[in-house]
């Protein structure tokens, strides 16, 4: 998978992990919100996490991670910056 949006990979990897329209706006990126973020999809979503950000989540982290924001604030945890226009891990 690719990332779509350069100046937030992690927004570009949801919009298409979720196959979302590009004018999603972030907060609205959800489980509660979408309906095929089931327990399945969230398997996969943190395959495709780990994978990208060369990351590995705890099960404790995993349980908290329902929303973009949760995601973001999670790998901001683990040393990412997404203040800049490229992600680095700090």
């Amino acid at each position: 998978m690719r990332l779509m949006n350069n100046n937030d990979p992690l927004l570009g990897l949801l919009l298409e992990f979720f196959e979302l329209p590009p004018d999603i706006l972030p907060e609205n990126i959800t489980q509660q919100s979408l309906p095929s973020w089931d327990s399945l999809r969230m398997v996969q979503l943190i395959t495709e996490l780990e994978r990208a950000f060369s990351v590995n989540f705890e099960i404790d982290e995993i349980e908290r991670l329902r929303s973009y924001d949760e995601i973001r604030n999670a790998l901001r945890r683990k040393g990412f910056s997404f203040d800049s226009p490229t992600v680095s891990r700090s």
